[in-house]
């Protein structure tokens, strides 16, 4: 049978029909996945809400042992904003107990691009194993390196380059997200 002879036959053209439509779902998955570093690698000035400029990132892999949300592992903290408290856990990797060694702590933060708040710290934390990036969920606690900034997620960053999350919020992040000025926090230990 040559190519012509199958071109008309009822079956070939099925699977032809079947191949050409997986090919048209496939192909815009393909594209919108995309290559984990895609994302945006250098924020804009702190306290702006400019677009962040877009660069070539490193895979986005978790950070170091991070434990899933709701799963009570890691070091239990709690963060007091205007006398609220607001529970939550701190993992196990570096950047996260060098934070835990330095509690209680309290630190002015600031509102970014309406999606977490960041806080500067004197000194940087170690991120001794952790991966180069990673893509935060709201809720989660961070670490920005190249600024210094301990960080409370309320909204979807995707992945950075620089970050590492460290720790997780056991309750909604609405009290962070309504805070519309600056404000301070004071992190501690849970008793």
């Amino acid at each position: 049978m040559t190519w012509s002879d199958r071109s008309r036959c009822p079956r070939s053209r099925r699977r032809t029909a079947v191949l050409l439509l997986t090919l048209a779902a496939v192909v815009p998955l393909a594209a919108c996945n995309g290559s984990a570093g895609s994302g945006p690698t250098t924020p804009a000035t702190p306290g702006s809400s400019a677009p962040a400029t877009p660069g070539a990132g490193s895979s986005a892999s978790g950070s170091a042992a991070p434990a899933p949300a709701g799963s009570g592992e890691g070091t239990p903290i709690r963060v007091v904003i205007d006398g609220q408290v607001l529970a939550g856990r701190l993992w196990d990797n570096s950047a996260a107990r060098d934070l835990i060694s330095r509690l209680p702590l309290t630190v002015s933060f600031s509102d970014l691009s309406n999606q977490e708040k960041i806080g500067h710290l004197d000194r940087p934390l170690s991120t001794d194993g952790m991966p180069e990036g990673d893509d935060p969920v709201p809720g989660d606690i961070g670490w920005y390196a190249p600024w210094g900034n301990v960080v409370f997620y309320y909204g979807d960053v995707r992945y950075w380059d620089g970050i590492a999350r460290i720790g997780t919020f056991d309750s909604s992040t609405d009290l962070i997200e309504a805070q519309a000025g600056d404000f301070t926090a004071t992190m501690e230990l849970a008793r």
